[in-house]
């Protein structure tokens, strides 16, 4: 560790009687009743204790910081860094997930949260991340270097009252029943087959799929149930994910069926099924409607299922986004090369000889392109705000780095945001494909 790094100065005194530490275990019932409290969900106790147990694959007591307050011995505010391995079409990268952000009122605005967020970009760094994700409250994390950028949530919603019913001489083509452990490697294989040709996946090795099933506590709402869906002779076609309870609706988080197995013959068996099981489902505490109203499908922006929902009476949610930060844009650059070369295989850049210049007002991105591969990402110096062949105003960038907007998108939505001709324009859609599915992290 460099002796100048924030993390050798722990644990630090922060004056007023605050002390910036890292949590040991003897804080867990103290973080877990802190956090349910500001965060106003019971879910989040059952959560808090999973990860400051030792038995979460990647997460511990000491990846949360905690700011006390020295004469009380209260804890006034905390955060964690949960690590895992994410992957960019293909070629993982190590990915940090900042989490639970918590200020007791009285003690907000006075930089304690700034100051854990250095300690936990400090300590991702450490570890070789390359980039870090929240999911959070509108703009509050841009304050920390992060851009939302990334889709998350994006929703086709379906009412009870308009699920379809067995019509008379029509049988049911599948059923749902609940997971055993004698399908977990049916439902690990289809995933990893589904999210191979994903942009952004989260992966998971055999202890972490084991956490995933039988780890996690009951209650916790990084917990989710799995449901296999099998024909009438008891053949398993896929699986279904979905949250353990409902809010307003089921939410289904994943369904995939198997390949040669279609979901349009299947879709109105599979609905009313998902609504019997919705009608069963547990209504969270924090809900005032005594029972589902509906199924809610969180697949992302696209999905094959959506293809095969009746659309005359599906609603339609856009995307809410993930806050991403890229604290060296050329590493990360560098270490995707080999998926932004092969993005160009089959478009019309395949093969493209010449030079990219991205100018991001301040500082800006070289790329040298030789018959389709790049040769050289290094820093590049623009000399004024017009230099270079694309420019990004702060950091807009990440937009269609991970693939939430198309170049076009952003020059028509900043006016700063701009190409000079079409040609830049085209070279970027090419090398930054459109992510538009949804991450399963841990």
């Amino acid at each position: 560790m460099p002796k100048n790094s924030i993390l050798s100065q722990m644990p630090m005194d922060l004056g007023d009687d605050l002390k910036l530490r890292f949590a040991t275990p003897a804080d867990t019932d103290e973080l877990a009743e802190f956090n349910t409290r500001l965060h106003g969900e019971e879910s989040v106790d059952p959560g808090i204790r999973d990860l400051m147990s030792g038995d979460h694959p990647t997460c511990k007591a000491s990846d949360f910081t905690v700011v006390e307050d020295t004469k009380t011995g209260k804890i006034v505010s905390s955060l964690c860094l949960i690590s895992q391995t994410w992957t960019y079409s293909g070629i993982p990268f190590k990915f940090g997930q900042p989490e639970f952000v918590a200020t007791e009122p009285e003690y907000r605005r006075r930089g304690l949260v700034r100051k854990q967020f250095e300690v936990i970009h400090a300590l991702s760094e450490a570890r070789g991340e390359l980039m870090q994700g929240i999911t959070g409250i509108p703009w509050y994390y841009r304050l920390f270097g992060y851009e939302m950028a990334l889709d998350m949530e994006a929703e086709r919603v379906i009412d009870g009252i308009h699920i379809p019913t067995l019509k008379k001489g029509e049988t049911e083509t599948c059923r749902l029943r609940p997971r055993t452990d004698a399908d977990n490697a049916f439902i690990r294989d289809l995933y990893e087959r589904t999210v191979e040709q994903k942009v952004f996946t989260c992966s998971r090795t055999p202890a972490m799929w084991e956490y995933e099933f039988n780890g996690r506590s009951a209650g916790s709402e990084a917990r989710y149930e799995f449901l296999l869906i099998e024909d009438m002779e008891g053949a398993r076609l896929g699986y279904v994910q979905h949250f353990q309870w409902c809010y307003e609706n089921l939410i289904v988080m994943q369904m995939e069926l198997k390949p040669g197995v279609g979901c349009l013959h299947h879709i109105r068996s599979l609905l009313r099924a998902l609504w019997k099981k919705a009608e069963t489902t547990p209504i969270v505490a924090e809900n005032d409607n005594p029972k589902a109203t509906g199924v809610q499908f969180m697949l992302g922006r696209e999905h094959p299922v959506y293809q095969a929902l009746p659309k005359d009476v599906v609603r339609k949610e856009p995307p809410y986004a993930w806050y991403i930060r890229v604290p060296d844009l050329i590493a990360f650059l560098r270490h995707i090369q080999p998926a932004l070369e092969k993005h160009l295989i089959g478009t019309v850049a395949e093969g493209y000889t010449g030079v990219l210049k991205l100018n991001f007002y301040r500082t800006g991105i070289h790329l040298k392109f030789e018959r389709g591969c790049i040769t050289d990402i290094a820093d590049w110096n623009p000399k004024d705000v017009e230099d270079g062949d694309a420019a990004f105003p702060d950091l807009t960038f990440l937009q269609l780095l991970c693939g939430r907007c198309r170049t076009e998108e952003l020059t028509s939505n900043f006016v700063d945001c701009w190409t000079n001709g079409s040609s830049p324009a085209v070279l970027l859609d090419c090398l930054f494909p459109t992510f538009a599915g949804e991450i399963w992290h841990l």
